[in-house]
């Protein structure tokens, strides 16, 4: 039988590439004053940001058990081999809830070959993933090797992150209420970074935007020496002047023509809030 793929909200392919490529997405949850939202389905990213902006504050929570139960049994039921590639357990527990729905699935289809891999990635991180896992199986490679290229891919994939308002990360315990009132009075950019283990990690930072993208793409030059030869993903927290300009500097810089270029979902955005900017490639090691 066939490989089927899927993978949860937190990747920010766009959904229109995902349909056409047959890759299930299992929405992450939103809540919003006692209300809950599938990300991607009952509400949008651009409805997240402008809530932020009005002071709303969202909340979010990991996909159930039950929901990878019902999807992974779908096409387990059909003989359908399944790789399911998953949003960083080092910034949910969602590894975790498709890891048990896999085991419970294998002992109801004993011959069911399920596979769910923590990618340690998010956004377009995950989103550049997915796209050479799905490459893979348009290659026509077995379920074992599309399964390897997901996971040379997750070790290699880098994500750069800033944001433009620090008391976002106040509200998520990962800045101090003082640090951040300073931090934006003084107009100081954090430079962050997914490292091995899939968690979120200050790398430096900076005064003013013009230095930040010049420590972007600084970092970009000591991890890869081929992003020219590359497709850069590039996700925003509705700003997409911001990321226009990103990737501009970075088609001048380093000749790279191809781009994926989307708006932030809800995973991280809503912990990191409007202006958000990241950049995703491969490294060269």
């Amino acid at each position: 039988m066939g490989i089927k793929l899927i993978t949860d909200s937190a990747c920010d392919l766009p959904r229109e590439y995902l349909k056409a490529q047959e890759v299930d997405v299992i929405p992450i949850y939103i809540s919003l004053d006692g209300k809950e939202y599938k990300d991607g389905v009952d509400i949008t990213s651009e409805e997240i940001y402008q809530g932020m902006r009005e002071g709303k504050i969202y909340k979010t929570a990991q996909i159930t058990i039950k929901d990878f139960e019902d999807t992974f049994e779908k096409y387990a039921s059909k003989g359908e081999d399944i790789l399911h590639l998953s949003f960083s357990s080092g910034l949910s527990g969602t590894f975790n809830a498709a890891s048990m729905a896999a085991k419970i699935i294998k002992e109801k289809y004993k011959d069911a070959k399920i596979r769910v891999l923590d990618t340690k990635a998010a956004v377009n991180g995950l989103g550049l993933i997915v796209k050479k896992t799905v490459d893979a199986k348009k290659n026509g490679m077995t379920f074992e090797e599309v399964a390897k290229v997901a996971e040379s891919a997750s070790a290699k994939i880098e994500h750069i992150f800033t944001v433009e308002d620090l008391n976002y990360l106040y509200r998520g315990g990962r800045l101090s209420k003082g640090a951040a009132m300073v931090g934006n009075m003084l107009n100081i950019k954090p430079v962050l970074q997914v490292d091995a283990d899939g968690k979120l990690k200050q790398l430096d930072k900076v005064r003013g935007k013009r230095k930040l993208y010049g420590k972007i793409l600084e970092l970009m030059e000591q991890k890869a020496d081929d992003l020219d030869q590359q497709t850069i993903g590039i996700s925003h927290c509705d700003d997409q002047e911001d990321a226009d300009k990103l990737v501009e500097m970075i088609k001048e810089r380093f000749g790279s023509k191809d781009f994926i270029i989307s708006m932030m979902g809800a995973a991280i955005g809503a912990h990191t809030g409007p202006g958000t900017l990241c950049v995703f490639f491969f490294n060269s090691k």
